[in-house]
C-alpha cells in the first residue's frame, strides 16, 4: 500500500448550475469526497440501504437534515448519518459550503450488498 498525502483544500472548485463533487477515495470498505457548493445549492434527500457516513464541514455554512430533523452546521462541524434513514444537505443562501465526508462500506461493497 502506498501512502497518500492528499491536499483537500486544493481541490476546492465551485460551479454556478450545481455541486461540484470530487472522489477522494474508493476503495471496497470505505469512500471519501469532497463537496463545494455555492450559496442556496444543496443534495437533495435520499437514503444509503447499507452505508453509514460522515460529514465534515470544511468551511462556510448549512444544513443537513437527517431523519427530518434539521441541524445548522458552519466550518468544523462534524455530523453522522447512520445508514437506511433519509438525510439531505443544503448550504445557506449567503455563503458557500465545503463539505468533506466519508462513508462506509465503500460503494462496492454497498452495491453486493444490496443486490
Amino acid at each position: 500500500m502506498t501512502v497518500q498525502n492528499i491536499s483537500v483544500t486544493d481541490m476546492i472548485e465551485f460551479a454556478d448550475k450545481r455541486r461540484v463533487r470530487k472522489k477522494i477515495l474508493s476503495e471496497p470498505l470505505l469512500e471519501a469526497e469532497l463537496v463545494c457548493y455555492e450559496p442556496g445549492q444543496g443534495t437533495q434527500e435520499h437514503f444509503h440501504k447499507t452505508q453509514e457516513e460522515i460529514y465534515y464541514i470544511v468551511e462556510g455554512s448549512g444544513s443537513i437534515t437527517i431523519d427530518g430533523e434539521t441541524t445548522a452546521v458552519k466550518g468544523g462541524d462534524m455530523v453522522f448519518s447512520p445508514a437506511d434513514v433519509p438525510h439531505s444537505i443544503a448550504a445557506a443562501e449567503d455563503e458557500r459550503m465545503v463539505m468533506f465526508f466519508v462513508k462506509g462500506p465503500g460503494q462496492t461493497m454497498a452495491r453486493k450488498n444490496e443486490a
